[in-house]
């Protein structure tokens, strides 16, 4: 199954991109500006209040909207948390001592309170709500000079206010947690089809594996098994002194036999049976073992570096490309002798394998079907493929396979 990753997610774990309210900051930027100089506007020209007065309201309209620019603006992009105290406390004092320099202030409380109900969690917001509301009513009790008797005249406006802004605070609330709830499900939503197009990926890679398994199992396993048979009757027809044929045919039958078991491992998607016994290096050996008796002056293997364990997919890849390598040079190169080596680097794995037969013109001959394949399997892998030749000069093929070790 694959991993699906979210977007990058917010204190509390969701991206505030992903919700309709942080979405329209920006008009809410524009909403705060707008009433704050209409607020300073009309403090400005209120004819009723002392300069004294009006140069005060004006000038804590100003630290509010400085307030807003310094730490508002980027509260409001963040999602609800107790972080946003600090700013609310200082932008309702501030609020709070405009309206009671100038009332005209008053007009900033229309976004004072959404953003309230955008910075804190719900509680928080209910008791910043609450103690706004009292404190504007204290403004107004002390600015009537009204009796005891009188105050529910003055205080019952502000509480319904407070009532309201409660009311709008829980709908903002609301709208929020479903913009939440609505990315949430949508991420899964995605993660659910991303997951399903990955089971489908490998059920129908599993099904043509399973199809291949079967098609090898009844043509080439079975093919090997037919042919070891042939070769045990046809030793058992050899007389005395034809040491040299039974020898090309005993070898004939361990190359039959060892078909067969790689034919069965991949009928059973297991590793190859050289790298079950043995480590990369062990593997290959048998591979260049196996080849010598054929070339005139051998085969050999050099190890170079320190050996240590790879993942499975890369050492199955090291051991198809020296497999394939060396078909190459017993079917093709009609060469004296071959040299391998594997060199453990720090970043990697490489293997030469170098020939002194007949080579080729690299830059205008194609790859045959062998080569191709080998440069196919190498590039899936993320290496690199570099063969070397000439005519008369040989072939050297170098491949490179990246690995963290």
């Amino acid at each position: 199954m694959i991993a699906v990753h979210p977007p990058a997610a917010a204190a509390d774990g969701v991206d505030p991109g992903q919700h309709e309210w942080y979405r329209l900051a920006g008009r809410w930027h524009v909403a705060f500006g707008v009433l704050d100089l209409l607020a300073a506007g009309l403090v400005a020209v209120d004819g009723e209040l002392g300069a004294g007065r009006r140069m005060l309201g004006v000038a804590l309209l100003a630290a509010l909207a400085g307030w807003y620019a310094a730490v508002g603006a980027k509260r409001l992009r963040l999602p609800r948390s107790t972080g946003g105290w600090r700013y609310v406390a200082m932008a309702g004092g501030l609020a709070t001592a405009a309206f009671a320099a100038a009332p005209p202030a008053g007009a900033l409380l229309f976004v004072l309170f959404p953003h309230v109900w955008a910075m804190l969690p719900t509680r928080h917001a209910v008791a910043a709500t609450a103690g706004i509301v009292v404190a504007l009513s204290g403004v107004l009790a002390a600015r009537s000079g009204a009796a005891a008797g009188e105050l529910p005249d003055v205080v019952v406006p502000m509480l319904l206010a407070g009532v309201g802004a409660v009311g709008v605070g829980l709908w903002i609330t609301r709208i929020i947690d479903q913009s939440k709830e609505r990315a949430r499900l949508v991420a899964e939503l995605a993660a659910t089809r991303a997951e399903l197009a990955e089971v489908s990926r490998r059920t129908g890679a599993l099904a043509e594996r399973e199809r291949m398994a079967r098609d090898i199992h009844d043509t080439v396993a079975q093919g090997f098994t037919s042919v070891l048979l042939l070769l045990d009757a046809l030793e058992a027809e050899l007389t005395d002194g034809q040491d040299a044929a039974r020898g090309y045919l005993h070898r004939a039958r361990d190359t039959a036999r060892e078909n067969l078991a790689e034919a069965r491992s991949l009928v059973a998607a297991a590793a190859p049976p050289p790298l079950v016994a043995a480590s990369l290096p062990g593997a290959l050996r048998q591979v260049v073992d196996r080849i010598g008796p054929d070339l005139p002056g051998g085969a050999t293997l050099a190890v170079g570096g320190e050996p240590r364990a790879l993942p499975p997919d890369l050492e199955v890849v090291a051991l198809r490309v020296g497999q394939e390598a060396l078909a190459n040079v017993r079917r093709h190169a009609a060469a004296n002798r071959v040299e391998v080596r594997l060199e453990y680097t720090a970043d990697g794995l490489t293997l030469r394998v170098s020939d002194d037969g007949r080579g080729f013109d690299a830059s205008a001959r194609p790859d045959g079907h062998g080569l191709s394949g080998l440069r196919d399997r190498v590039t899936a892998a993320g290496g690199t493929v570099d063969v070397r030749s000439a005519p008369g000069a040989g072939v050297t093929v170098v491949v490179e396979l990246p690995c963290a070790f």
